[in-house]
């Protein structure tokens, strides 16, 4: 809630504050995006030797202490350094790191929890999408960001201390089933012993890997890229109140929730592959539907279809990967997927900025955009489950 959903409410006040391009927000953006992609693969494989309650501890508090100094920069070159900074701490104290836990707690129940798991992304983002745009109108953006980074650094180890890596580590099996009275008198006999145990070299080898990591890069960049430069659009291109911005920032991620109410049980009736894909030509079609239009109503027909897709397709991509390949070295599967994701989260944002530099309006860069995620449907459409299943029981 305090950087993705916040960046545009940053992106508005910084430009207007210290009078900097979309382009040179956008290279700041997402250079940090960049770098949290090229860690991927180290921090799956650090979550996966050291735990995910260590490696979030210390993201955090290197997101906090990034918070802390973002609030006082005062050069391009310092936002650059200190958002990256930001971004590695978010990257090791969140999304991946939670995932990570939440696909090693659950298997029949995993689409169902990895939903229930970002329903905090989504409310998150209807805070971030209304009151963190007024606060920062209101208070500055420098204040803003000063309290952010008191208020993780306050919060980070007392939210920390519930994590643990697995379930079987404190006794406990997978779905909260109980356990047989062989497993309960050894803990070590607790497994799945039909689950997929893939190594990162072999999901590497699978074409799935590369339909799901492309698929889901092509829909982070219209993630990423409404992050940054919805709330620009809104007021400075279509000439609404950063109120009313905000209304449309907020109503976009609460049409987010029943999208992941509903992904789970829908998914096992109409196909996971059949469901993401579908979400993902809404995406493509709601960004067009921004772009060409400027009525309230197709605004908002724009953030129904754009927050229900993005909540539908969230833990439908990840529950894919971790029924393809497994739980056992999930961490680094998903750390080498963080790559692909990064080419997506990094050129959106760049795309639209630079375009709007040269054409005065957002309208060739959201089409553009638009169409990636059309093309990611097909991916999605493909990525069949590997031929190769490898079984083995998780006595670790």
């Amino acid at each position: 809630m305090l950087m993705h959903h916040a960046l545009g409410a940053y992106a508005l006040a910084m430009t207007r504050d210290l009078g900097w391009s979309r382009t040179a927000l956008s290279g700041g953006f997402s250079l940090a995006r960049f770098e949290s992609g090229l860690l991927g693969p180290v921090q799956g494989w650090l979550i996966d030797k050291y735990g995910t309650r260590v490696i979030m501890r210390w993201g955090l508090v290197s997101f906090g202490l990034g918070f802390i100094a973002f609030s006082q920069i005062s050069e391009l070159w310092h936002f650059y350094v200190i958002f990256s900074f930001i971004a590695v701490g978010s990257s090791l104290g969140g999304f991946m790191t939670v995932t990570v836990a939440v696909v090693s707690w659950f298997d029949k129940q995993r689409a169902r929890a990895l939903s229930i798991s970002q329903l905090g992304f989504s409310i998150g983002g209807l805070l971030g999408g209304s009151v963190i745009l007024i606060l920062i109108t209101e208070i500055g953006w420098r204040a803003f960001s000063l309290g952010s980074g008191i208020l993780i650094l306050v919060l980070a180890f007392p939210l920390t201390a519930v994590m643990y890596s697995r379930p079987e580590d404190i006794g406990l099996t997978m779905d909260g089933i109980k356990p047989s009275a062989e497993e309960s008198s050894d803990p070590s006999n607790i497994s799945s012993a039909d689950e997929p145990a893939f190594t990162w070299q072999e999901a590497m080898r699978t074409s799935a890997f590369w339909t799901i990591g492309l698929g889901h890069a092509f829909a982070v960049m219209v993630v990423s890229t409404l992050m940054l430069h919805l709330p620009l659009h809104l007021v400075d291109g279509q000439g609404l109140s950063e109120v009313h911005a905000a209304m449309v920032a907020a109503g976009m991620m609460a049409c987010q929730i029943p999208g992941q109410a509903i992904a789970g049980s829908l998914g096992e009736k109409l196909g996971k592959r059949k469901l993401t894909t579908a979400a993902m030509i809404m995406h493509g079609i709601a960004l067009l539907i921004l772009a060409h239009f400027s009525s309230i109503a197709m605004i908002i027909l724009f953030a129904a279809m754009n927050g229900l897709a993005w909540g539908i397709r969230g833990p439908l991509m990840q529950t894919m990967r971790a029924e393809y390949f497994g739980r056992t070295n999930f961490g680094m599967i998903m750390g080498w997927s963080s790559v692909l994701i990064m080419a997506g989260s990094f050129s959106g944002p760049m795309i639209a900025g630079r375009l709007f530099d040269v054409a005065g309006s957002y309208q060739s860069g959201f089409t553009l955009i638009a169409l990636f995620p059309l093309v990611g449907s097909i991916f999605f459409a493909f990525s069949g489950p590997p031929k190769k299943k490898i079984t083995v029981a998780t006595n670790n």
